[in-house]
């Protein structure tokens, strides 16, 4: 009887084989253009600001870790330069201005190294910045990602590969920021601080703000069975102990016990083909269903897919496009066919009659 009692402890507590682990993190120079904040145009510098002189400069303020920060965009030599308040001293005549750069495709300013304080240690972090102007004039500058923490731990008796990266640009790791675990070339792309589930295994973790290590610690926590159809499952959830990312496989997920909001989910399934078609989809705010996972165990109902078509007279043209939504209200983000777009498909049009009008192609984006 002991031996059963034991047994059952065992499997109810989401067997975790590993210890806690504090993980140092190495910061580096890093870009990647795709990730940005946007930051929009100032009439004047603020008055406790000390300007050199500029020529017809447009002002910027971002707020960052410690306060807020001070940019100019100017011409000189009938190029653009940008002065970015770099020590936070409200004084622009002790900067050098930053010149554009080629950077790919893209002429980019950086990378800008920015200093804070952050708990009392003085640090220095990089970002980039790029200058664009919308068709009615608006100016806007895009603070660019420019730097990472790069490090590893053990899982499965394995070093993996984890970044993490100020997606906010504002010198310290929080709230809208990102860790990267990188297994063998398949990316999970996280918030600095959570809580995962994959196959059972379940463990909470955060970045310091720093940025300089990050702490992962394993979790008991009661289970149930998702059933899904198809290859793999994954969800996005939020409860009052906050985030989870929670993996399953070949059909079924094990989940906390408890009641959610369901974010996203992405799930793969196998044609007859053989082709892997990948769903994702995702919902926000009010618009999350809730989710109940009981102990009894739930399953993950989504279909069918709504498909909506809208379309925008133009004069003599119609625009046409497609709005498709799960059947608990998520709003399909993206759908992939062996890691490929689906062939596009056409909209046939007929009149009352029966009879083809026409047959226009849809395009994605």
């Amino acid at each position: 009887m002991r031996w059963v009692v034991l047994m059952l402890l065992l499997a109810s507590c989401a067997a975790w084989a590993q210890e806690r682990q504090v993980v140092p993190l190495r910061y580096e120079l890093w870009w990647d253009e795709r990730r940005f904040s946007l930051i929009g145009m100032k009439q004047t510098a603020p008055g406790d600001v000390k300007l050199p002189k500029l020529v017809e400069p447009l002002f910027f303020v971002n707020p960052f870790s410690d306060d807020k920060r001070l940019f100019a965009l100017a011409k000189e030599g009938g190029e653009f330069v940008l002065y970015a308040d770099t020590n936070g001293n409200n004084d622009l005549t002790d900067e050098r201005p930053f010149r554009l750069q080629q950077r790919g495709s893209r002429l980019v300013f950086g990378p800008i190294p920015m200093r804070y304080r952050i708990n009392g240690k003085p640090v220095i972090r990089h970002i980039g910045a790029e200058v664009r102007t919308l068709g009615d004039g608006r100016v806007f500058l895009l603070l660019l990602v420019a730097s990472r923490w790069h490090g590893a731990f053990m899982w499965d008796g394995k070093p993996v590969s984890i970044s993490v990266i100020d997606e906010t640009c504002d010198g310290r790791i929080g709230e809208g920021d990102s860790l990267i675990w990188d297994e063998g070339g398949e990316e999970r792309h996280l918030p600095a601080e959570g809580q995962v589930g994959i196959n059972g295994r379940f463990f909470r973790y955060q970045v310091a703000p720093t940025g300089e290590e990050l702490v992962i610690e394993p979790i008991q926590v009661r289970t149930a069975i998702v059933k899904f159809q198809g290859e793999r499952l994954t969800l996005n959830v939020e409860d009052k102990s906050g985030h989870w990312r929670l993996e399953g496989q070949n059909g079924e997920l094990i989940a906390p016990v408890g009641n959610f909001l369901l974010v996203r989910l992405e799930i793969s399934r196998k044609d007859k083909q053989g082709r892997i078609w990948r769903l994702m989809a995702n919902a926000f705010g009010p618009a999350a269903p809730k989710f109940s996972i009981p102990e009894t165990g739930a399953v993950l109902n989504f279909e069918p897919l709504q498909v909506s078509l809208v379309y925008d007279r133009k004069g003599d043209e119609f625009e046409f496009s497609l709005d498709i939504k799960t059947a608990n209200g998520m709003r399909l983000s993206g759908l992939m066919v062996d890691y490929r777009l689906p062939p596009e498909p056409r909209l046939r049009l007929t009149a009352l009659g029966g009879k083809v009008v026409a047959e226009p192609q849809f395009h994605y984006g």
